[in-house]
């Protein structure tokens, strides 16, 4: 009795090891001006999902690179009624979209198989919860094990799965952690980092700043940035004569346009 139970056990776990989220997809040229070349675009929709408790939906991911994939290229693109079959493979797991080239669009149908190791690795590091779709996600950034260790190692904080997926998404790399750490904002919040770069603050806006005699704070970065207060705009402001204006009172003159 005892044999059997455990054999139930063994199966049960391989059985959720072996989940798989599946749907419909397909994969195309991008054409983004983020890259030097042009790149691919995924579009999932699941179909194996439950509506009513909101885990069903589509997600599209551009500017994935060609060399990413096996089966399916740019080129392969151009073969009018070619059956191909596009493999991603990733520490994160396995996905494969198998259809038909129509009009430049690979159309088909896709599995994802998340890989358990990554999962429990994953765990160990401090995030737990990732679910196969969320590993899904992981895979489609190349997010991996020994990226997320980069990103704590360069004291990041306040991750969470979710903000590990921001920080990838915008390209927030070593480079700009560590030169946004040297321009004096060393307390590397991880949401902090994702809004900065998402509204284009960047170490020379910063060296700006500094020119011009401010020492903005995070969220007056941001601000900045935002609504273009820069060094034309600020020497402009001092040709009228309004010298002693604060940094945050030169935001406002922006942002309620009162210049005009």
């Amino acid at each position: 009795m005892k044999s059997y139970i455990a054999i139930a056990i063994v199966a049960f776990n391989l059985s959720v090891h072996a989940e798989t989220l599946s749907g419909l997809c397909m994969v195309s040229a991008s054409h983004s001006k983020l890259r030097n070349a042009d790149s691919s675009a995924l579009l999932l929709s699941r179909t194996d999902c439950d509506n009513e408790n909101g885990n069903c939906g589509t997600s599209e991911n551009s500017d994935i690179a060609w060399e990413r994939w096996n089966g399916v290229s740019s080129n392969g693109l151009t073969q009018e009624g070619a059956q191909l079959v596009a493999r991603m493979q990733g520490e994160a797991g396995t996905l494969q979209c198998s259809g038909l080239v129509h009009d430049g669009v690979l159309s088909g149908r896709y599995q994802f198989t998340p890989n358990e190791a990554f999962v429990q690795k994953m765990s160990s590091m401090g995030f737990d919860g990732i679910t196969e779709r969320k590993a899904q996600g992981f895979l489609l950034l190349d997010i991996t094990t020994a990226w997320v260790q980069q990103i704590k190692d360069l004291g990041v904080t306040d991750l969470s799965t979710n903000k590990l997926m921001g920080l990838k998404a915008l390209h927030v790399d070593q480079d700009y952690i560590r030169a946004m750490a040297a321009a004096g904002y060393p307390e590397l919040r991880a949401n902090k980092l994702t809004e900065m770069k998402a509204v284009g603050v960047t170490p020379e806006k910063v060296k700006e700043a500094s020119a011009l005699g401010f020492h903005p704070t995070e969220q007056e970065l941001i601000q900045m940035s935002i609504f273009k207060v820069d060094r034309a705009f600020v020497e402009r402001m001092r040709a009228k004569g309004l010298n002693d204006l604060t940094l945050a009172k030169l935001i406002k003159v922006k942002m309620f346009k009162l210049e005009e």
